[in-house]
Formats: C-alpha cells, sequence, structure tokens
C-alpha cells in the first residue's frame, strides 16, 4: 500500500477519534428556575429580571438556569418535566414517577465537599465561602417553582386551570424530585415554591378590549397563591408569598401617590402582571430572605 495512502489513512482515524470525543467542562452546581413567561423574562436586562440578581449574588457559587417558558401552565409543566430536570437514576420498570406523591419530609442539606486547586503561582487556594471552583459533577442545589399566573386565567380563557388541578400538578412537580421511584429523584435538592404574582386590575383592564372581560383578575388570582402556599406547606417546603407583597407594596405606593390611577401597582407591574424593575427586586430580595432563613449554608 502506497506510503501516502497509509498516511491519508491515519489523518481520517485521528479526525473520527476527535469527532467521538464529547468536550467537558467544570461545571458549577445549579440554581434551576423552572416556571412560565414571569422567569423566562427572568433575564430580561430592561426588566432588571430577577434571575440576573440570583446569578450576580451566587457567582462563582452557582450557576443561574432559567428554564422558563412563556403561556406555560402546570399541566404544560408536567408534560416537559422529564426535559427539563436532570435524570439521577433510571427509571423503574412499570412506575410511574410521583403519582404515588410520596414526599419525603425534609431534605438533607448539601454541603460540597472542600476543594483545593493550584494557581499558577503553585499554591493551593482552598474553597470558602465566596470563594469557590466548579467541579466536573455540578448539582442542582435549588429548583425554584414558579407557576400559576397563567393557571389563574379566568374560566374559558386558554391557559385556564382548576386551582385543585393546579395544586395537584405543583404536588407532582415537587414529587419528582422528592420520589424515590422518580427518575429525577434528588433528595438533597432543596425546593422553593413562588406563588403568582399580584394582578393590577386596572392595568390589565387597560390592555383589554372594550366591552370583553378582562382575562385575570387579582382577587382570582388570589385563590391560587394561597393554593401554591397551602401545597408547599403540606409538603414542608419553603414558599415566597410574591402574591401578598406586591398588593402589600402596591398600597403602599399608592398611599404615596393620591393621585395615582393604577393603584400602585405600576411600581411592580409592567402590564398588570408581568414584573417591572420594582417587582424583580421585590421578588429577588424575597427568594435571598427565604434562603437565609431555611438554608443558610447557601450563602455566597
Amino acid at each position: 500500500m502506497p506510503l501516502l495512502l497509509l498516511l491519508v489513512l491515519a489523518v481520517v482515524q485521528v479526525a473520527l477519534a476527535d469527532s467521538a470525543l464529547t468536550y467537558r467542562y467544570p461545571k458549577y452546581d445549579v440554581l434551576m428556575a423552572f416556571g412560565d413567561s414571569i422567569t423566562q423574562f427572568g433575564f430580561y436586562p430592561a426588566n432588571s429580571g430577577y434571575l440576573i440578581h440570583l446569578a450576580q449574588h451566587f457567582h462563582r457559587r452557582m450557576d443561574v438556569v432559567n428554564r422558563g417558558f412563556s403561556g406555560y401552565n402546570t399541566a404544560d409543566a408536567r408534560r416537559i418535566a422529564d426535559l427539563v430536570l436532570p435524570q439521577t437514576q433510571q427509571k423503574a420498570p412499570g412506575t410511574n414517577p410521583g403519582l404515588r406523591r410520596r414526599l419525603l419530609p425534609g431534605s438533607r442539606p448539601h454541603r460540597p465537599t472542600a476543594l483545593a486547586t493550584t494557581g499558577a503561582s503553585g499554591k493551593l487556594w482552598p474553597q470558602g465561602r465566596g470563594n469557590t471552583f466548579p467541579t466536573q459533577e455540578g448539582k442542582l442545589q435549588l429548583c425554584i417553582l414558579f407557576f400559576g399566573a397563567n393557571d389563574a386565567r379566568l374560566e374559558g380563557e386558554r391557559h385556564h386551570l382548576p386551582v385543585e388541578q393546579y395544586g395537584d400538578n405543583l404536588r407532582y412537580l415537587a414529587s419528582l424530585l422528592r420520589d424515590p421511584d422518580s427518575a429525577h429523584y434528588s433528595p438533597d435538592t432543596r425546593i422553593l415554591i413562588v406563588t403568582p404574582p399580584a394582578v393590577g386590575d386596572r392595568m390589565i383592564e387597560r390592555t383589554t378590549a372594550p366591552g370583553a372581560q378582562a382575562p385575570i383578575r387579582n382577587s382570582v388570582t388570589g385563590t391560587y397563591a394561597g393554593m401554591a402556599m397551602a401545597v408547599a406547606r403540606e409538603l414542608g417546603i419553603p414558599h415566597v408569598d410574591l402574591y401578598s407583597a406586591i398588593n402589600d407594596a402596591a398600597k403602599t405606593a399608592a398611599a404615596q401617590d393620591p393621585h395615582g390611577r393604577l393603584e400602585g401597582y405600576d411600581h411592580y407591574l409592567v402590564d398588570g402582571l408581568h414584573l417591572s424593575s420594582g417587582g424583580n427586586k421585590l421578588l429577588y430580595d424575597l427568594i435571598i430572605k427565604t434562603i437565609a432563613a431555611n438554608w443558610p449554608e447557601m450563602a455566597p
């Protein structure tokens, strides 16, 4: 065989071997936000999305992953959950994860094994609070479940779900991480449930066609917020009451601006539903406060 042909074959073999390699890079642990459009816009710079604040807060500690899907309710979330949550084990034959809703009480705090990295100077940099280094296998440290704004649309609206079904779906999503039969079983992953935000009724009415019914109402959304908190208490999962926080903050803003026509909600919402810069900052502050109260070991 000519020498040139042998060289060509050798080059082809090397190229095929290189193409089969999977590039792996060190990974930080992960904070994942799983939600609807409010989460999808969580990295939106113009409104200082709450995930931007979280990414900055946990810089060099965790990577913040945005899994927000505009227009999705909790029924949609159930359908795509297998594609969103990391798989941790093979699903046992004949089981349907989460249907039994067998939830473990609480979760063990995950404390990463101390690491050390050698810098250019040859000295070891011990891992410390706020001085962390990525590892080869990042873990899902915290999963934020933030649904309900679409579920709470009025009956007859496209995304509406009955409040009882909304509660069942939240239980199911939590069970995917807590049920030992689930392919996503992760007892060390912390879960945080966020209620849907309050609705600025007057703001919604401004964008509703004349003579048409507003698609969502603040009083109805309050029922769904109550269900989210009831499910969280039932399962022993911390929660953020964003609904009450925005209502209270709007009342304060309205009292300071008696001539305002939007009852103060325009300080926290851009269109009566989605968060403005003020609303995103409020949500971020509530999340950080809840994390500090329940999982102080997560402090960066």
